[in-house]
């Protein structure tokens, strides 16, 4: 009986992602990473063992703008106190992908490791615009220290906090934080300046889809494969 729910769980999950992308990263290990290439500061999506439209990917990159990242329900939680990087109050759901591996979530970092050390200083990933479903939910990135202190790096909810800095040569992870389901768009630029050609930059927008509580995301699941299995009687 488990086995079966949690596969009505899946479905439900799957279907309730934006149709409209390319592909679906739900689970296992990816990176949003850089790479130089012709003169040009790449900042894709890298899969190392990513689930990726329901199949593991061991190596292999994608235009950040071809990926929806699935934040299932398993990454909701209900605050038992304030949380001021996300807006949030005590007795409040939100959704946290964590920077500790968790076999039910995708495990999301930042990486420059494709870039040589003697060939650039610090790279900057800055956080642009973001939009949220219903237009006012906050999101925030952050790390969680080794006597359990919040190290935030952006959040929506504190102009302060907007950038990240990574030395070439390295891989990081975070914890990611949204306040509300539904689909996300936040524009990161990442920049830095190459020993010979100078300053370079890009700007990707990452798309994140929040599933909201199990009965509602089965419900949803449920409509929309009820749907698929009439038309194709």
């Amino acid at each position: 009986m488990m086995k079966t729910t949690a596969s009505l769980f899946a479905l439900a999950a799957i279907f309730s992602a934006p149709l409209a992308s390319a592909a679906v990263y739900s689970g296992g290990h990816a990176d949003y990473g850089l790479a130089y290439e012709d003169g040009v500061l790449h900042f894709h999506f890298h899969a190392e063992g990513a689930i990726v439209d329901g199949i593991e990917v061991d190596d292999a990159e994608y235009e950040i703008r071809d990926v929806t990242t699935l934040v299932s329900s398993a990454a909701m939680e209900t605050l038992p106190f304030d949380f001021p990087a996300l807006g949030a109050s005590a007795g409040q759901s939100i959704w946290i992908l964590p920077q500790a591996q968790n076999e039910s979530l995708p495990f999301l970092g930042l990486a420059t490791e494709e870039l040589a050390q003697s060939e650039w200083g610090n790279l900057t990933f800055t956080l642009g615009n973001v939009v949220s479903p219903s237009g006012s939910g906050e999101f925030a990135i952050w790390q969680t220290g080794s006597f359990g202190e919040l190290l935030l790096n952006m959040s929506t909810a504190d102009p302060g906090a907007d950038v990240i800095s990574l030395l070439p040569g390295v891989h990081s992870h975070y914890n990611y934080g949204f306040s509300e389901a539904g689909t996300w768009q936040i524009e990161i630029t990442v920049s830095g300046t190459h020993s010979t050609d100078g300053f370079k930059s890009s700007t990707e927008t990452l798309t994140f889809h929040v599933v909201p509580e199990p009965s509602a995301a089965l419900l949803g699941g449920l409509g929309i494969l009820g749907l698929l299995v009439r038309r194709r009687r």
